[in-house]
């Protein structure tokens, strides 16, 4: 039988590239090195709101105060109904729940969110298209006592 061996060098240079990358690892975890966080818009604006399922499909909006402010239609609302049932699916109670709260905020740069405080869930809606967040967005920029249908 052949003995196989090793040069020392070898081992060592094996040894420290070992050390060197348990070492580096420890650290860049230690110092997040490297981790990619998602920030959420920080109370920009602000509007909780409560979609309310009607019976034909279509959705009213409300204020915290429960005063209309608009009426989603199937033909011209479909990505902001489409939202609302996105975040409502993620929901356990959603079989029983007759209205799903959430809030729309945007940040200092204008970026338009959908939140679901219950669940935690967020949807940016600046990936979705400049109309898509703007669905939302009118929310931010009317009053309370505004009712604006469809």
């Amino acid at each position: 039988m052949s003995e196989i061996t090793v040069p020392r060098g070898a081992l060592i240079g094996a040894a420290l590239l070992i050390g060197f990358t348990v070492t580096a690892i420890t650290t860049s975890r230690h110092y997040d090195v490297g981790r990619l966080t998602v920030q959420t818009a920080q109370a920009g604006e602000r509007r909780m709101l409560i979609f309310e399922p009607l019976p034909n499909g279509e959705m009213m909006v409300l204020s915290e105060r429960r005063k209309p402010v608009a009426h989603l239609v199937i033909e011209g609302d479909t990505f902001a109904m489409a939202a609302v049932r996105a975040l409502a699916m993620q929901r356990d109670d959603r079989e029983f729940a007759q209205e799903f709260r959430l809030l729309v905020q945007r940040d200092g740069a204008g970026h338009v969110e959908l939140a679901d405080p219950d669940t935690g869930r967020t949807v940016k809606l600046q990936g979705f298209g400049q109309a898509s967040a703007r669905a939302f967005a009118r929310y931010l920029d009317a009053g309370d006592g505004h009712y604006a249908p469809g």
